[in-house]
């Protein structure tokens, strides 16, 4: 049994996949285009007949020959009806998605032969050949009275439902897992059916023959939940009279299709009649839903005001048959189109049409009067351009859109820095043209990528530029500006799966996509390129730092996804790179998004960055916010790294999100997460893998054990670019042949150039800090130096390069003192990040100088010998007290501090100001400050909530002033413009060194544009103990210059009598009373608005109590 059982299986599986490659093989889908001929590319949108006038063809187009235009469709010659009267009349249809099947497993899957996924708009090519083109014959047939008139046809009226997609995301009610390519019948499908509704629809056989054979109803459901459901079709003359004609069994989310006799007790005497359909499930979320139904039945042949007709004929042993059609349009023409590129046009009179038939075969006949005049924007001239396939192995495919930028990218990949390849840029409407006849969908990219990779071999790598939606509610048909990707979930791999000799889901070479709207934002990464690979940072030590960032929704997740990570942390620290991990563990287990802050790591550099938890396309949780939020801080300039994240949905970049500015963070056009970090100019980062949707924890943390594998402890791998690491990847998870690490494997996107390097390094780089590497110790923590009999030199060494086990290394310690010079050697083994080496000396109580050298005989090839060497001086009568002492002393590690003011004043959150208001910013240093605007970065946010983003402030330079405040310290003043409404501002600053302050200044404020009224004063606390409290809030225009305020006892007697002047910026004035000790008892104040000439405007009276 396990034989017969297993056998047959291997058989279909092997078929299959015979299928699915001998669909890319050989002949090409260009090999019907001579690249010497001119083309015209004709869109057709309406199936029937069509013109094109000859003054519509681009100019320069060769007419002056007619009978040698020829008409191409899907790579065939097709019949041109007629050239005459300066026109083209043809015979064409629209796209009707046959090549769509391709993308099926199985291709008979695609059940639905009248929807196409991607476009409706047919393509004809239009060319001049060197003979005559092909034509539609004429036939011309004297009517045979002696032979019977034909009673009838076979009328196929199809009514095609499309409000939703059958396989939607959007529902709760979708299938728990999704493969890439497309199966169970995907489609556009009608409205989802519950057991407790009905599906009711009229039907009617219009111009049934009397003498009628049987008639049918075709049906094509799908399923719409994981359950399996019975559906009862039920027909009949009304509602009340229906009848169980048949019960389809649908399975999970397939198809399933049915036909069913309508008997005539089902139809009215006008041949009307009722469908209905119900399911009998008892799961009341059991859907379903109907794409389509088709009524087959035998017609008149009849138009009765159509303009027009097709006649369907049923197969005949004679030659001919006679036909009489009833209100044909006048001046209608009869065409044979059995074959739609060999159509013939039948000359004789409606009622006696003598039609040719072809012994055995079914015919189709078209009556009409109308010809479709082409617009003059379908058509358009085509230069098909010759590709060769050997040389190339740098593949570009992108828009016109983003054309030039992708050219920019070509040209540095041609390089020397750029790495030397051969780059082909190619436009996907080209291969459109070319490799799927002019019709788009990723079917064309799949074919031009057969044809390059089976002709010119596999040593290549292929860089999407450009969007790509693929999510079906959000399809924009026929892709305007996209480089389509296949399926939803989205895979970019199953463009190139299965080619050249690659097995079944192996991708045949890497892809990587930069899913980009402009050009701008291609020539951003761009230019993040040639920083990484440039190392424009000056060194590489901080591509050696990975962060580990894990979520989870409860406590064992957590616990799950940390302890995952951990795994890890030797195949970075032990490995090629020989690297740090630091790892950010949620804190809170609770399935609610929890924010985390690596500002600080991200812009002193990650190499790379691993995320594994939960997440969404617009965030991960933990949350480490937008790249370009400025809220986050990010700065990291030059120092950008590749991210890993394993998050549901955050690699989702097929969805239509474009927005990079929405007016709320949550906006459903808002740009994804990762693709912000990707496209963020100088900052966040330069490569990403992500889930295109769902991430499975098992299948996820192998496909990323595998990544670490082969990018820090492989070293047949770990020197390769980041796409070939990738397509090593999958190849390794895909033949193992687990369906879940499959899908995931297909759709694990690379978000970048395939062609970069993560690890570029091929030697080690022993270096020295030289502020922080030596450090002077006492002999014992308790003992100062002075009274110490040796002290100790502390020298911690990083190797910023590549880690290799060989010989060891030197390091030579100088110990500089009036004395004299005492010199030490020591030999420390290799390391992977960071080795500390402690060396004691005996204390002469005179040491001036340490100097320290790594590798002074330049025994080892290292990246760079500049750092070898640190030193560090001292002055033994400031430092013999203290116990140790290090460059961390003098060096500038400390970020600056800021204070910040408005019209005079530090704000209260959600303080009212006055309108255009004073900016006032106070930038401290440990270390001597430049004033500088450009160390000081603010941004503002004009609403009081997450419905618009912060903007960065650009200064005017009329309207900024910059002062110093001391050697370590300036003040920035902005006159600013800013009109009444809410707002928040965001403010953060830098020092000399780059070092950014440690907290942002955040604040929320309002300006209101009160001019006139009263003055309010507010006194508080009352009772009070030790400080009373005065407020004192005043429109624009109240014309006071001071306040005056005096205090009283219960007797009278003046205890308190001052004055002091107003801002004239704010709205506020406040000031403290502070009573003497002893003072209590209940007290009376007076405060005295003056103006210029010190008259009193306004007066405030009241009591308060001071309390023992």
């Amino acid at each position: 049994m396990w034989y017969f059982t297993k056998q047959p299986l291997l058989m279909v599986a092997l078929l299959i996949g015979y299928q699915l490659q001998a669909q890319w093989a050989p002949p090409y889908a260009n090999s019907w285009i001579d690249y010497n001929r001119p083309y015209v590319k004709i869109g057709i949108l309406k199936k029937g007949l069509h013109s094109v006038a000859f003054s519509s063809l681009p100019k320069g187009f060769p007419v002056g020959s007619p009978e040698k235009l020829q008409l191409w469709h899907r790579g065939k010659e097709v019949s041109i009806i007629s050239t005459a009267n300066q026109e083209i009349i043809f015979y064409a249809v629209p796209n009707d998605g046959a090549s769509d099947s391709l993308l099926y497993r199985p291709m008979s899957s695609r059940v639905n032969p009248y929807f196409s996924m991607y476009g409706d708009e047919g393509a004809y090519f239009l060319t001049v050949g060197d003979k005559p083109g092909k034509r539609a014959p004429r036939v011309h047939q004297p009517v045979d009275q002696k032979l019977p008139r034909l009673p009838s046809h076979v009328e196929k009226t199809a009514i095609l439902l499309k409000d939703e997609y059958s396989l939607t995301t959007l529902v709760f009610n979708r299938p728990k897992f999704f493969n890439s390519y497309f199966e169970w019948g995907a489609s556009r499908t009608g409205k989802v059916v519950y057991p407790d509704s009905l599906y009711t629809r009229n039907f009617s056989l219009k111009y049934r023959a009397k003498e009628a054979g049987k008639a049918y109803l075709h049906l094509l459901l799908h399923g719409r939940s994981g359950t399996d459901r019975k559906v009862g079709i039920y027909i009949g003359k009304t509602t009340q009279s229906l009848r169980l004609a048949a019960t389809l069994d649908i399975v999970g989310f397939n198809f399933a299709k049915c036909t069913v006799e309508i008997q005539p007790g089902d139809l009215d005497s006008n041949q009307n009649g009722v469908l209905r359909l119900k399911s009998t499930s008892t799961d009341s979320y059991s859907g379903f839903s109907l794409t389509y139904y088709t009524l087959e039945y035998a017609q008149e042949f009849r138009m009765d005001g159509q303009s027009g007709k097709e006649f369907r004929l049923e197969p005949v042993n004679e030659a001919w048959s006679r036909i009489a059609v009833t209100g044909a349009p006048p001046k209608a023409m009869f065409l044979d189109i059995s074959d739609e590129n060999s159509s013939v046009v039948i000359e004789s009179e409606p009622d006696n049409l003598m039609v040719p038939r072809h012994a055995g075969k079914r015919q189709v006949l078209l009556a009409t009067n109308e010809i479709v005049k082409v617009n003059a924007s379908k058509i358009q001239e085509i230069r098909f351009r010759k590709y060769p396939a050997k040389e190339p192995n740098y593949i570009v495919v992108t828009t016109e859109r983003l054309w030039n930028a992708a050219t920019h990218l070509a040209e540095y990949r041609a390089s020397e820095p750029g790495g030397n390849y051969k780059p082909l840029v190619v436009d996907v409407r080209d291969l459109y043209n070319q490799f799927n006849y002019g019709e788009p969908g990723p079917v064309a990219i799949k074919k031009f990528m057969a044809y390059m990779l089976t002709e010119g071999g596999s040593d290549k790598m292929l860089f999407l530029i450009g969007h790509s939606i693929s999510q079906n509610e959000k399809m924009k048909r026929e892709l305007p500006d996209e480089v389509p990707t296949i399926g939803y979930p989205a895979s970019d791999l199953l463009l190139v799966e299965g080619l050249a000799g690659a097995e079944r889901d192996v991708p045949a070479i890497p892809v990587g996509r930069l899913s980009a709207f402009t050009e701008q934002q291609v020539l951003d990464y761009v230019q993040k390129i040639k920083d990484y690979e440039h190392n424009s940072a000056g060194d590489y030590r901080w591509r050696k730092n990975v962060l580990h960032v894990s979520g989870g929704g409860d406590i064992a997740e957590i616990t799950q996804f940390r302890d995952m990570l951990k795994t890890l942390e030797p195949l970075v620290r032990n490995g090629i790179v020989g690297g740090s991990a630091t790892q950010y563990v949620k804190q809170q287990a609770m399935k609610e998004v929890e924010p985390v802050n690596i500002t600080t790591d991200i812009n002193a550099g990650c190499g790379l960055i691993t995320f594994f938890g939960h997440g969404s396309p617009l965030e991960s949780d933990p949350d480490i916010g937008y790249a370009t939020d400025v809220a986050r801080g990010y700065n990291n300039v030059n120092r950008y790294p590749m991210m890993y994240f394993n998050g549901c949905g955050v690699g989702n970049i097929f969805s239509g999100r474009s927005n990079p500015a929405p007016k709320t963070p949550r906006a459903s056009d808002r740009l994804p997460l990762s693709l912000d970090w990707l496209l963020a100019a100088r900052r966040g980062a330069i490569a990403i893998v992500a889930n295109s949707f769902e991430s499975f924890v098992n299948p996820a943390s192998a496909y990323l054990a595998k990544l670490y594998q082969y990018m820090f402890s492989n070293p047949a791998t770990a020197d390769l670019p980041i796409g070939k690491i990738q397509w090593a990847v999958a190849r390794d998870i895909i033949l193992k042949k687990d369906t879940y690490s499959i899908a995931n494997a297909h759709q694990s996107i690379l978000q970048g150039d395939p062609a970069l390097k993560v690890i570029t390094i091929d030697k080690p780089d022993y270096a020295l800090d030289p502020d922080n590497s030596i450090a002077l110790l006492s002999q014992s923590p308790d003992q100062s130096m002075e009274s110490s009999d040796s002290l100790r030199v502390r020298i911690v060494m990083g190797n910023y390069g590549r880690f290799r086990i060989g010989e060891e290394i030197s390091v030579k310690i100088t110990w500089n003192g009036k004395q004299g010079v005492t010199t030490r050697q020591e030999l420390v083994k290799p390391f992977p990040y960071e080795d500390t080496l402690t060396v004691p000396f005996r204390n002469s109580k005179d040491i001036q100088n340490i100097r320290v050298e790594v590798d002074p005989g330049r025994v080892i090839t290292e990246l760079d010998e500049k750092n070898n060497i640190a030193e560090l001086d001292v002055d033994w009568e400031l430092v013999k007290h203290e116990t140790s002492f290090s460059g961390q002393h003098v060096s500038d590690i400390v970020p600056p501090l800021i204070s910040v003011k408005l019209n005079s004043r530090i704000l209260k959150k959600d303080e009212i100001v006055n309108p255009e208001p004073v900016l006032a910013i106070l930038v401290s240093d440990d270390k001597p400050l430049n004033p500088d605007a450009a160390l000081v970065d603010v941004f503002l946010k004009r609403c009081p909530d997450e419905q618009c983003n912060f903007e960065k402030l650009i200064y005017l330079q009329d309207k900024l002033s910059l002062e110093p405040d001391g050697p370590k310290s300036f003040r920035l003043r902005y006159d600013t413009d800013w009109a009444a409404g809410s707002y928040e501002i965001l403010i953060s600053a830098r020092d000399g060194s780059g070092n950014s302050s440690a907290t942002s200044y955040r604040m929320p404020f309002k300006i209101i544009d009160q001019r006139t009224g009263s003055s309010e004063l507010i006194v508080s606390p009352n009772p009070a103990n030790s400080y009373l409290r005065f407020e004192l809030k005043s429109p624009k225009d109240a014309g006071i210059s001071s306040v005056r305020y005096q205090i009283y006892s219960q007797r009278g007697t003046l205890v308190e009598d001052k004055t002091l002047a107003t801002d004239s910026l704010s709205s506020i004035t406040e000031w403290y009373w502070q009573p003497a000790d002893g003072l209590h008892d209940q007290y009376m104040y007076k405060v005295m608005l003056l103006d210029d000439g010190e008259k009193v405007v306004q007066t405030f009276n009241g009591r308060v109590i001071l309390m023992k």
